[in-house]
């Protein structure tokens, strides 16, 4: 069953309320000379494989070198090379030499922000000939990510920031970074994967065991040898201070993780055989690999490979979540040992996630989206249904309720206060929310109305009374992180006496 079949199965169960996921992601379909923006259920949300730094990249990396002639004599050197020592065959030679002359061309005939897409990802490919990474295992992906920009870039509808792209006949998924083209994405093509392999697995309409087939044997073909012998999936562009070509722990877990459920689903033994090659990335440090140590002390497995002390509490669970249900799936102790190695210090790392009312996204480092924090609790719940530890348990009960439960707020004093002199209405705040105090005399007369947004713990706000009497004051908070706008308040009298002589 092809991709517009899905589709179009999509929309009719959709009406029916019966099968189709919430997830359904949109996707630019490149087909021939034309292009339009379906929803296609087995894509990923953007909230699924967005990429996040909690760090500002140099801009420097994103800017688009021109091409020069060292640069396209190293690309042609390398192809001669490669097959001179029949690493690569003469068709490939051809093959890949064309689109490499083809991608020069086009440009020229490029202008604008067109012509900077393209590119970057052409001067990319020179980039990587002159530092003599232009290896035969890595020459597939690199000049497959080059002829779709070359097809994309001169008429296809101009996309926006994290569009995903797909090209008729084909299961992988691109996606658009500005100033850098598409790129291929493995987390987001894995996670494709394994909503293909759910479908199936829940018998659903829109079951389609052959896009699944397709998908993971394209993606077996663009894995890349590492230095240590392991297989990884590549990112091929700069980001967050990363050079390419650079890999994620995450994104090469969900592969083997998308790898085994295949094995077992279609009885694919090659798929298990795939999967068992890329474990190396768990035994290998930075950059090569992703195994590092952790900021508790344990085995940790990260992110990103170009960044040894960015410990990202959800990628790091994510890992985890593949790498168990591999060793389940094949009976692998190897992928159960790099499990074991790791859980100790997950379950240490994950205290230090909580802020008090909401999740940092990284250790030591910044606060979580409403969509990272979801995430998160996410994977927390799926250590707990797995029953690898009761500290899972207790933070994704914990981080739900700070998304659903409304502020509590408590006015802490004074019950008196002075005429003409300044006073400070305390209060205590349970979670970051915009603040209203206001004061009413007894005829209901507003006499402040103050709105301000505090964090969570002790706030304040400043009023002068003018003249004795008994005051109502009401604090207000409405939460402000998930949009539901949940609201809390308190009430408490503050007798106003006359200013003594």
């Amino acid at each position: 069953m092809g991709y517009v079949k899905r589709t179009a199965l999509a929309a009719a169960v959709m009406t029916a309320a019966a099968t189709a996921p919430a997830h359904a992601g949109p996707v630019i379909e490149v087909d021939g000379q034309h292009a339009h923006r379906v929803n296609d259920p087995a894509v990923p949300t953007r909230a699924e494989i967005a990429m996040s730094m909690p760090v500002r990249a140099s801009a420097a990396g994103v800017v688009a070198r021109a091409s020069t002639k060292r640069g396209r004599r190293a690309v042609y050197a390398a192809l001669r090379r490669e097959l001179r020592r029949k690493h690569i065959g003469k068709a490939q030679y051809r093959r890949w030499r064309a689109t490499y002359v083809r991608s020069i061309r086009t440009l020229r005939h490029l202008g604008g922000a067109r012509s900077t897409q393209l590119r970057y990802v052409l001067t990319s490919v020179e980039s990587l000939a002159l530092r003599r990474l232009l290896i035969p295992s890595r020459m597939p992906a690199v000049f497959l990510q080059l002829e779709r920009n070359r097809q994309y870039w001169p008429h296809m509808p101009y996309p926006a920031v994290g569009d995903q792209v797909s090209f008729r006949g084909s299961e992988l998924l691109y996606q658009y970074f500005a100033g850098e083209g598409l790129q291929l994405h493995p987390l987001s093509i894995f996670k494709k994967a394994n909503h293909l392999h759910g479908f199936c697995e829940r018998k659903e309409p829109t079951c389609d065991e052959a896009a699944l087939r397709r998908i993971l044997d394209e993606m077996t073909a663009l894995a890349v040898k590492r230095s240590r012998g392991f297989i990884a999936w590549e990112y091929l562009f700069y980001f967050g201070g990363g050079t390419p070509p650079w890999m994620s722990g995450m994104a090469q877990s969900t592969g083997i993780q998308a790898l085994g459920r295949a094995a077992q689903l279609l009885h694919e033994p090659k798929y298990d055989a795939t999967a068992r090659r890329a474990l190396g990335a768990f035994s290998a440090a930075p950059p090569t690999g992703v195994r590092t140590t952790g900021p508790r002390g344990g085995v940790a497995y990260l992110q990103y490979s170009f960044a040894p002390r960015l410990y990202i509490f959800n990628a790091f669970l994510q890992t985890e979540i593949g790498l168990y249900d591999f060793s389940n799936l094949a009976a692998n102790d190897r992928a159960r040992g790099f499990y074991a190695d790791a859980i100790d210090e997950a379950r240490a790392e994950v205290p230090y996630s909580d802020v008090g009312d909401w999740s940092l996204y990284n250790y030591a480092g910044h606060e979580s989206t409403p969509p990272y924090h979801e995430l998160l609790r996410e994977f927390l719940d799926s250590l707990c249904t797995r029953r690898q530890g009761a500290v899972f348990c207790e933070y994704a009960k914990k981080y739900r309720g700070y998304q659903v439960d409304p502020p509590t707020v408590n006015y802490e004093g004074p019950a008196t206060a002075t005429e003409d002199e300044p006073v400070a209405l305390r209060f205590n705040l349970s979670k970051l929310s915009a603040v209203q105090v206001t004061v009413t005399r007894p005829d209901g007369r507003v006499v402040l109305d103050r709105l301000a947004t505090f964090r969570r713990g002790t706030g304040a706000f400043t009023w002068t009374p003018r003249g004795p009497s008994t005051f109502t004051v009401r604090v207000a908070a409405k939460e402000l992180r998930t949009g539901m706008g949940k609201r809390g308040s308190d009430t408490a009298d503050v007798v106003v006496e006359n200013r003594p002589g």
